[in-house]
């Protein structure tokens, strides 16, 4: 956040389950996003401008992305592949 606030060139990146998101910002402040979906070969790599200001999600997570978006994977995409654990959720021990 600091990086991006004083305009210095930084990048975050974020390998989660069947996917990758990644952040990054030139020394102009310029904001860019890169995704990425499924393994090798067939994975479905998108990229393009930041659609929002640089924030730090519920997750804890830096994102360019407004809260419920998800850019170009559209609307209710749960960036988590169907039959797949939540990896950020508490186990129920700790979620009382």
């Amino acid at each position: 956040m600091q990086a991006s606030q004083g305009k210095r060139p930084f990048y975050v990146a974020y390998d989660m389950p069947g996917m990758a998101i990644g952040v990054a910002g030139n020394s102009d402040g310029k904001l860019f996003r890169v995704q990425s979906q499924g393994t090798g070969a067939s994975a479905a790599v998108t990229t393009g401008d930041c659609p929002s200001e640089l924030r730090v999600a519920a997750s804890g997570r830096v994102t360019c992305f407004s809260p419920g978006d998800m850019g170009s994977m559209g609307g209710g995409h749960t960036a988590i592949p169907p039959g797949m654990p939540n990896p950020h959720a508490l186990p129920k021990s700790q979620s009382n």
